[in-house]
């Protein structure tokens, strides 16, 4: 199997692995919620539609509330969202951490989304800090930190009837939780030498 495809199927693993996580997240009642490696709290706002009638003598509004809390979560939201939300966390945490190291190191920094901005003369010392934090953010373990938190935050809402539908369903989100997929081989010291990692 050639490192590309290797890549891509490990890759569809861990998205497999987080969009099940979540599927079994909202149907347990709750709605998908995690850490940042920065440690800002995401919580994904996607519950079921709630529709409700304003009645006055000019007019009838229907209305739908979208982002309700008292209601269930959307589960086809909460799965179909958590892989493209966890990445844009991750993105948006890689740019925090070069805005902080750019400021430290004091350049002039500016950004819209993962367009990045400097003066000419420091564009090459913002290129190694945005290289350097990439590498450092991706060797933590990004997934290995999302599978302790979702344990931890999960794990008490464990119905106490051991054979119980409800609890077979908690046992088995909580072990799909623990099965963290393996990652690929990518050497991820390379990107620091990469032409068009970033531009």
């Amino acid at each position: 199997m050639s490192s590309q495809s290797q890549n891509q199927s490990q890759k569809y693993s861990v998205m497999d692995w987080l969009t099940e996580s979540a599927r079994l997240i909202a149907k347990s009642g709750r709605t998908v919620e995690w850490l940042t490696p920065l440690g800002l709290p995401v919580i994904q706002p996607y519950h079921r539609i709630r529709r409700t009638s304003l009645k006055s003598t000019m007019q009838h509004l229907s209305l739908q509330v979208t982002h309700d809390v008292s209601m269930k979560p959307d589960t086809v939201k909460q799965k179909n969202a958590f892989p493209p939300n966890f990445i844009h966390s991750l993105d948006s945490t890689h740019m925090m951490l070069t805005v902080l190291h750019c400021c430290r190191a004091g350049l002039t920094f500016a950004s819209v989304h993962d367009c990045f901005w400097t003066h000419a003369i420091t564009v090459d010392t913002m290129n190694k800090i945005c290289r350097e934090q990439f590498v450092a953010l991706h060797n933590q373990p990004v997934l290995q930190n999302l599978s302790k938190f979702m344990v931890q935050k999960y794990s008490p809402d464990l119905p106490p009837h051991p054979k119980s539908k409800k609890f077979m369903e908690f046992q088995r989100m909580l072990e799909l939780f623990s099965k963290v997929p393996q990652t690929g081989e990518f050497d991820l010291e390379k990107v620091k030498e990469s032409t068009y990692f970033f531009s």
